[in-house]
Formats: C-alpha cells, structure tokens, sequence
C-alpha cells in the first residue's frame, strides 16, 4: 500500500482489524437484528471493497488469517466487555451521555479502551490508532474529542 504525503496513512494490517471491528460494531448498533459476531475472510473482502477513501486502495490479499482473528478478538472483547467500558465512557466523556454519542466515536472509544485495559496495547498505540481512525472515519470534532477522552482515561487509570 503506497501512499502519498496527502493522503491518509493506515498504519498497517492491525488498524485494518479496528476498522473491521468498527465496522461490526456500527452495523450491530443500527442494524435491526442483525447480531453476526464472527467475521470471514469474506466478511472482511467486502468490508474492505467497501471502504470509499480516497487514496486507498488495498486488496484482501495483503492481509493474513491473523488479522481477522484479531479482528474477532476486538469484536468479542468489547462485546463482552461492553457494559464495563460503557461506564468508563460514561466517567470521561462528561460532556455527552453514552446515548447522544456518534455511533462511530463510541465504538472508535470502545476499541481503544479495550486494548488498552485487557489487551494491555501500548497506551500511545491505542491514542494514535484511535485518533487517526476518527479522522477518516469520524466528523470533524471526532479526533480531538476521542483523544481528550482516551487522555483522560489514561492519566487517571493507566499512567499511577
């Protein structure tokens, strides 16, 4: 994947997992019954044929059966964790209720502080990752208000 100076820079085949996973999650948060928590390969192909940035261009066989298994990992994880990391959102995002968030910047939140807290990710990685994942993927306030939150958490639980 080769870009230039002006166009997104996707750090590698782990952010593809994030946006595999942030792709899951917003289909399960809008989607009337739609309550698949296993991603394929095939799930994956589409995903990524459908991702319409400009500068990016990628082909599934740049990316290996690990990357969707940690895909999954996300996916589970914060499934399983969600009421948890809810709260946590709840404790730093004290400007907006947890319902009156964007569904992209909670699920962007939720990823982070999911690595962050049990997949124990360096805490510079998960706040990188997040930010520029909300800059291609979220509004124009998305980064700055995903990397306060992130920041607030990490100072309070994470940095002791």
């Amino acid at each position: 994947m080769s870009l230039k100076p002006d166009q997104p820079y996707f750090y590698g085949r782990r952010t593809f997992s994030r946006i595999l996973t942030l792709q899951y999650l917003y289909k399960l948060d809008i989607i009337p019954g739609f309550n698949n928590t296993k991603i394929t390969m095939n799930d994956a192909s589409a995903i990524l044929n459908e991702i319409q940035i400009e500068g990016f261009t990628d082909s599934i066989s740049n990316y290996e059966t690990e990357d969707i298994k940690y895909a999954n990992e996300l996916l589970n994880g914060v499934n399983n964790q969600k009421n948890t990391i809810d709260s946590i959102i709840e404790t730093f995002a004290t400007t907006f209720p947890l319902k009156d968030l964007p569904i992209i910047d909670k699920n962007i939140l939720r990823i982070s502080i999911y690595e962050i807290k049990y997949v124990s990710l360096k805490t510079e990685i998960a706040l990188n990752e997040a930010i520029e994942i909300a800059k291609i993927f979220g509004s124009e306030k998305s980064s700055s208000f995903i990397n306060g939150v992130l920041d607030s958490f990490i100072q309070q639980n994470i940095k002791k």
